[in-house]
């Protein structure tokens, strides 16, 4: 009996299927792209649950005539290319012509398609990539596809959907970054029969960031561009003072795609490394136009990754641009003074905004000095340095010292604290960081910070499950990104243990109602954006580091801070509370907390003795 078969063409269409719809994200994705390509100046995007049921796309490009309607839903057939050269010398976002036939597969589609001076249109009604009926058909110029009940008729991979919420929350996400790739097309988002958000299309990148992003992101921003023969990079990235947590803001278009890459996260890393602290990231927005001959899109089917031809080329051009643009920029962090709000005016707005349609105050962006440097070899970089100049500012505080000392071959770890106070003596504290104390023939050098953090971390791991609310003096409102409420909604229940109550403000906002009583109102606020953030995170593994990872935030951000001025009292009870703890050698992050140095070793230094 022979062992090797033929697969039918049904099987194969339903593997190749899933080699380019992971999930309805992809679907849209692939739709989207198609529209792109077609001229469209208007695409709006519709999703249902999660995009399970129902996705629809919408445009006013170029349509197709009967027959290629048809032929469209054909496994390889496209409009973009039609020689191996062409693979070369990509301009457009699609080009394997596998999308709709793959997408056909497994759901139901509906197109409908009419070419600008075409009398009528063509609907075509497709299940399971078979063609069910083929008509024609009054409807605008331009493209409308409907795809339903996605992986009917593959039940062991839909089964790995995840729930409409969190399906919804990808398609979010994905939709963002597509119309942040195309400021110059208008686009609107609908789920779940609301409008998510919409985009002018005047080809303002600034605008785009703002609607979608909101205006403390947008405030913190600065541009940068690089030119040299071969590649253009125009950057928007935020000052350190502005991070997040996790690598979701780290977004490449490459021709006008958005792709992921190593190289370019590594080179983002390195010219923001000793600017912020671990695991804070950075956010950087980057169009990269670049020969397409330099460049491999035909990686994966689903084109969201890239190779360059020259890696080192693209790390250093990515990484002068964004060091140069933090060079010549005023780093030191902005302070904002909240809006105050009294209770009544808050919940009048509530009843306002809910009485009107959702409008957006676009913000007058400020005159911008641009700095522009050619190099000797022709190469032009342009720095774009928005400021203010009516904020407040303070110092990043500096540790060098510290750093050094710590390598520093006289300095070990120590081996156990003093056991009571009769045998240890505070000396006092150097550079307003480290506190030092003397015990017999010892030194130890405490890092007042990690000290603290350790403390407190395990103060906060005790009562989790215990921690108390209080009600904010003045309301606390906080902008979130597209796909955030869904986040929020999935994780109400660990909010609460925090100590947080909140409401929707709606305009993709909400209030701070209960902060946890063991912070201070910003800190609260910080710290919610921050969970947010690690919940998005596809590389975190919730279930279990969730609570410790928030704890460590908490604890993090409300420590003493390195340069603040302890009295006497405080040190010694810092100093009494670090010994009882479970682990007093390093803070939650694994950073050391002491060190000793030996009466030997000082008088070796000294050639006290040889």
């Amino acid at each position: 009996m022979n062992k090797i078969n033929l697969l039918d063409d049904e099987l194969i269409n339903k593997i190749s299927a899933g080699e380019v719809v992971e999930r309805p994200m992809s679907i849209v994705k692939e739709l989207v792209e198609n529209s792109i390509d077609a001229g469209s100046k208007n695409i709006a995007i519709e999703i249902i649950e999660g995009g399970i049921p129902y996705i629809k796309v919408l445009d006013d490009g170029c349509g197709m005539s009967e027959i290629d309607a048809v032929l469209a839903f054909g496994r390889h057939a496209t409009s973009k290319i039609k020689s191996t050269d062409d693979l070369f010398n990509i301009e457009t976002l699609g080009f394997r012509g596998e999308a709709l036939a793959s997408i056909a597969a497994i759901s139901k589609v509906l197109l409908k398609t009419k070419e600008e001076n075409s009398l009528y249109g063509t609907l075509i009604n497709v299940e399971g990539g078979k063609i069910l009926k083929k008509a024609k058909c009054g409807c605008e110029k331009g493209c409308s596809v409907e795809v339903k009940d996605v992986f009917y008729n593959t039940p062991a991979r839909r089964k790995f959907l995840k729930r409409p919420s969190t399906e919804a929350m990808y398609i979010t996400d994905m939709v963002a970054k597509i119309a942040l790739s195309r400021p110059d097309i208008s686009f609107k988002y609908i789920k779940d029969k609301k409008i998510e958000f919409m985009t002018s299309g005047n080809n303002s990148v600034n605008e785009v960031i703002l609607r979608l992003y909101g205006d403390e992101l947008y405030s913190n921003l600065i541009e940068s561009e690089y030119d040299d023969e071969y590649m253009n990079i125009k950057i928007f990235l935020c000052k350190p003072s502005y991070t997040k947590g996790n690598r979701n803001m780290q977004i490449l278009f490459v021709n006008g795609r958005f792709v992921k890459n190593k190289i370019y996260n590594t080179a983002i890393e390195e010219a923001y490394k000793t600017l912020i602290p671990v695991n804070r990231y950075p956010v950087v927005i980057t169009y990269l136009n670049i020969d397409p001959k330099k460049i491999d899109v035909n990686v994966h089917p689903t084109k969201l990754e890239v190779k360059f031809s020259d890696e080192r080329e693209i790390f250093d051009s990515i990484y002068r641009c964004i060091k140069n643009a933090l060079n010549r920029s005023n780093l030191i962090p902005i302070i904002k003074r909240d809006d105050v709000f009294a209770y009544t005016d808050i919940t009048e707005n509530i009843i306002q905004e809910k009485s009107k349609p959702k409008q957006l105050n676009i913000i007058e962006e400020k005159p911008t000095n641009k700095i522009t440097e050619v190099y000797p070899n022709g190469e032009k970089f342009i720095s774009n340095v928005r400021e203010s100049g009516d904020k407040a500012y303070f110092e990043y505080d500096n540790i060098n010292a510290f750093n050094k000392a710590i390598e520093n071959k006289y300095i070990e770890n120590f081996n156990t604290l003093p056991d009571n106070n009769d045998e240890y003596k505070i000396v006092g504290v150097v550079f307003s960081t480290y506190i030092i104390v003397e015990k017999d023939d010892m030194i130890y050098l405490i890092d007042q910070h990690a000290a603290h953090e350790r403390i407190l971390y395990e103060k906060f791991m005790n009562m989790y499950n215990t921690v108390q609310g209080k009600q904010t003096t003045m309301p606390i409102l906080i902008n979130i990104e597209p796909g955030d409420d869904v986040v929020i909604n999935e994780n109400i229940e660990l909010f609460k243990k925090l100590g947080y109550r909140f409401e929707s403000f709606g305009n993709n906002s909400i209030i701070l109602r209960e902060v946890p009583v063991i912070l201070g109102q910003p800190e609260s606020r910080q710290l919610f954006i921050d969970i947010i953030d690690k919940l998005k995170s596809d590389d975190f593994n919730k279930d279990v580091n969730l609570k410790e990872e928030t704890i460590i935030m908490m604890a993090c951000k409300k420590a003493v801070k390195a340069m603040d001025k302890l009295s006497k009292e405080e040190i010694s009870s810092l100093f009494n509370d670090l010994k009882i703890t479970e682990n007093p050698y390093t803070c939650p992050h694994g950073r050391q907390v002491i060190v000793s140095i030996k009466k030997y070793e000082l008088e070796k230094m000294f050639r006290r003795i040889m």
